[in-house]
């Protein structure tokens, strides 16, 4: 005979996997839970205060339905776009109806997002029908013997049977992991011997056997020791965030490639561009150092990195080249045949760098790459990844003729188009066709195999006038760097008296080539870099600025995606194709650390140059800091002449450099105050303004005199601090307003005035 009763089902959920605007869902194979349908499932809510636990509304069961499958899922919470729900994997969760002796039995299913197990607790509610057990906390269910019988559900159910009458739920499987250190805290010691606490949180039942989520949120007190707390939070957030990236890993190969994007956006954090600062973690020569593991010489430098305000380095490329230097990658998954050390050592360094809060930036090498194998009329265009551990990336990088771009030396005919109109050609190493769709899935599965796998962070792509900007644009879309560079080396414009001074085609290039990605790049800043080293060395300054009266570079059209530079291992290091004046460097970090863009820093001049320049360097970056300048902050160029460059960065201006053998001269002295000087470099720094000083007491009023006593005359009254302007060439401080007499104030006020008044006719109508 059926069932005639009725299951009251609350579900209560542990899940993190929501963004703003999103929030959890239960579907399943009834009617009353969807059937299968997203936007007909049941939402459950939370709070700030019990978040990440989900609990549902109350699901009325009839009994007769015998077992109910379910899932979890996550979608916007007005239920607008259901399909797009992330659905958590695994088998589907089945429950069978508990009896009810046609009355009504409460359920609550206790859950945690991924994680198979389920916790429950049952109670029989007598006045819902007949035949029903006891409604008390001392639950009876179906007729087994003991306190309490256990019900088969076809799924585990983890049930505390203490002979007491009472069935109590059992954290779910997170929390036991919470309590164990397995996974996330470690267990909190304490200094009395007879309170062992395992959590500083508890999971508390209420009068009506269900789970209070509320109150199981609620810290204990008098068990909580903050900092302890705090550390134990630090160290939990760490693991789950690499728990979730091993995760990720591992399923990358068999997860959509949109859903795997999602989640890997949630644990790489884009880069704030207004605090990056990067160096260069190699030259030219590194492969050599350190008996074949450059990485450990870069390692035991993490703290002095973190010392200086490193937020990013640029390591060497990761994989095995027929170049030692990694410029001619060959096996692109063997990291192991790299001459900067192996694979396992790459991982090591990069959990030093992540532990110290700095990013890792890989040398992304795709314009090419070598064959390991010739075809039957010898050449070598066959390619092999060099992935032997995952079987699931069997075949991604192993590529023939078929991935080289028509027309190429190394082409066997095979392939689908020519390179594109304006790709330039490295004679080296096959071209290799990104616009083939294999090539381009290939590439994208590496890149995030180099993150979810090695750690790496963001890319700095190499040779891109090689093949189309759009496919760099493609290659951020299909991986989650935090931010992104790219080399775009061109020619600079000469004339018979050397360097041009409007160099707008060269950075116009640079700013085709950042749209055509669409914006997910920045790209080296190779217009100010050769501008800059030519003022430096002839003692040009004028150079430093355009005919709009701002910065001559790509700094001055797009600071925002713009990364600044002095030397690196092409044009400095040994190589030293176009090297910047060696007794020039520390003028060039005065302005490009002092300046907008984001700045990158070379190692040798770190590292290699003593710790003099080390320190002014720091220095440098220490007032950069202080400042707050942002990446875009607006420059103005006070003087641009042949021997002497001053300009003020910021609004209101933060900082102030000089270049050049002149005297640029002290500037207020109320406003300015000095930083970071050396040869034919002066930085200063905004003052803060000082704190209003305490009105002093008043004085005591005097007797009262019959006799008027003649006094001095009365001294001028204090001005309201403000920040310096200029008008007609004329700088104003509040200093400069005393010193002024009453005729040029009025004048100046009459200038000034009307500008006032419109500005303030303007504001209103906003």
């Amino acid at each position: 005979m059926a069932d005639s009763g009725t299951v009251a089902v609350t579900f209560y959920i542990e899940c993190t996997q929501t963004k703003p605007g999103e929030a959890v869902f239960i579907v399943g194979s009834s009617t009353e839970l969807g059937a299968w349908k997203p936007e007909d499932a049941v939402p459950c809510a939370t709070t700030a205060k019990v978040f990440p636990n989900w609990t549902s509304e109350k699901i009325l069961l009839p009994a007769s339905v015998g077992k109910v499958e379910f899932k979890v899922l996550v979608m916007k919470a007005d239920c607008s776009k259901p399909g797009a729900a992330r659905w958590e994997g695994g088998a589907n969760r089945a429950l069978v109806m508990p009896k009810t002796n046609g009355g009504q039995v409460q359920l609550g299913a206790s859950l945690s997002w991924g994680l198979p197990e389920v916790t429950y607790r049952t109670k029989t509610d007598e006045s819902a029908g007949g035949g029903g057990a006891s409604s008390s906390s001392r639950t009876r269910t179906g007729s087994g013997s003991g306190p309490m019988a256990r019900v088969e559900t076809g799924v585990h159910f983890a049930i505390d049977e203490t002979g007491d009458g009472i069935a109590d739920l059992k954290p779910i499987t997170s929390f036991n992991r919470l309590r164990s250190g397995t996974l996330g805290m470690p267990r909190t010691s304490s200094a009395h011997d007879g309170m062992q606490r395992r959590s500083s949180r508890h999971l508390c039942i209420g009068g009506d056997g269900m789970l209070n989520t509320e109150m199981s949120r609620t810290p204990s007190l008098m068990l909580i020791d903050e900092m302890q707390l705090e550390q134990d939070c630090k160290v939990y957030e760490e693991k789950v965030a690499k728990l979730e990236r091993d995760k990720l890993n591992q399923m990358q190969r068999r997860m959509p490639s949109g859903s795997l994007l999602e989640s890997m956006k949630e644990i790489i954090e884009s880069a704030d561009k207004n605090k990056t600062v990067m160096l260069q973690g190699f030259n030219w020569e590194s492969w050599r150092a350190g008996g074949g593991d450059w990485y450990s010489v870069i390692g035991k430098k993490v703290e002095l990195l973190t010392n200086l305000g490193i937020t990013d380095v640029w390591l060497p490329p990761p994989s095995q080249s027929v170049a030692p230097q990694g410029y001619l990658p060959s096996q692109l998954f063997n990291l192991d045949g790299s001459k900067y050390g192996t694979q396992a050592s790459l991982q090591s360094l990069i959990k030093s760098m992540h532990d110290a809060g700095i990013r890792a930036v890989a040398d992304i090498v795709v314009n090419h790459r070598c064959g390991d194998q010739q075809d039957s009329q010898g050449r070598w265009n066959q390619f092999t990844s060099g992935m032997t551990a995952r079987p699931s990336f069997a075949g991604v990088m192993d590529w023939g003729g078929w991935a080289i771009t028509l027309g190429d030396k190394f082409s066997d005919g095979t392939g689908e188009h020519a390179p594109g109109k304006y790709d330039g050609k490295f004679d080296a190493a096959p071209d290799i066709d990104h616009a083939n769709k294999k090539v381009q899935q290939s590439i994208s599965i590496w890149l995030r195999w180099l993150q979810l796998e090695i750690g790496f962070d963001a890319w700095r792509f190499d040779f891109v006038k090689g093949y189309s900007a759009e496919f760099v644009g493609l290659y951020c879309k299909k991986s989650a760097p935090a931010w992104a560079v790219g080399e775009l080396w061109g020619d600079m414009q000469y004339d018979d008296n050397g360097l041009c001074h409007n160099q707008d085609r060269h950075r116009q290039d640079l700013v085709n080539w950042i749209n055509a990605t669409d914006k997910q790049s920045t790209a080296f800043d190779f217009t100010t870099k050769g501008i800059l080293q030519e003022a430096v060395r002839n003692c040009q300054y004028w150079r430093l600025k355009d005919k709009d009266g701002k910065p001559p570079g790509l700094i001055g059209w797009m600071p925002k995606h713009a990364v600044t530079f002095i030397d690196n291992h092409d044009t400095g290091s040994t190589q030293r194709h176009w090297p910047f004046p060696d007794d020039k460097v520390l003028v060039g970090y005065a302005y490009i650390i002092t300046h907008p863009g984001i700045p990158s820093l070379f190692w040798d001049h770190v590292m290699d140059w003593g710790e003099h320049h080390r320190n002014q360097i720091g220095e440098l970056l220490r007032v950069r800091r202080e400042s707050g300048i942002p990446v875009d902050a607006p420059v103005k160029i006070q003087c641009a002449d042949q021997d002497l460059y001053i300009a003020e960065i910021g609004s209101p201006p933060a900082l102030r450099v000089a270049l050049g053998p002149r005297h640029p001269g002290d500037p207020d002295g109320n406003y300015w105050k000095n930083g970071p000087a050396g040869p034919q470099f002066r930085v200063w720094i905004h003052k803060e303004s000082p704190p209003a000083p305490a009105p002093a007491p008043a004085p005591k009023e005097s007797p009262k005199s019959a006799m008027k006593k003649n006094s001095p005359k009365d001294a001028p009254p204090a001005l309201p601090a403000f920040n310096p302007i200029t008008v007609d060439g004329t700088k104003l401080t509040p200093e400069a307003l005393q010193g002024m007499s009453k005729k040029d104030l009025e004048a100046l006020v009459g200038k000034i005035d009307p500008v006032v008044q419109a500005a303030k006719k303007a504001a209103a109508s906003k």
